[in-house]
């Protein structure tokens, strides 16, 4: 049934003119790009947990690590 609709969709653009053609194609990329941000599933704290840890890894003194970060 799905494959009925599309092809008539196809049949009716195989009707427009190049220009609208590519209207339509622009407003359809527009449509699947908007569609694709708004999935987008939120990103949990407890995944962040151990980034950076290559930086701590032979650090003996965290605060005298921290007091040179400081320093410019």
């Amino acid at each position: 049934m799905a494959s009925a609709n599309l092809n008539d969709i196809l049949s009716q653009v195989k009707q427009l003119d190049k220009e609208d053609q590519l209207t339509l194609l622009q407003r359809m990329a527009y449509l699947l790009k908007r569609g694709e941000a708004t999935k987008t599933t939120p990103m949990r704290l407890t995944s962040l947990s151990g980034l950076g840890s290559e930086i701590w890894k032979n650090t003996d003194d965290i605060d005298r690590y921290i007091d040179g970060e400081r320093e410019w």
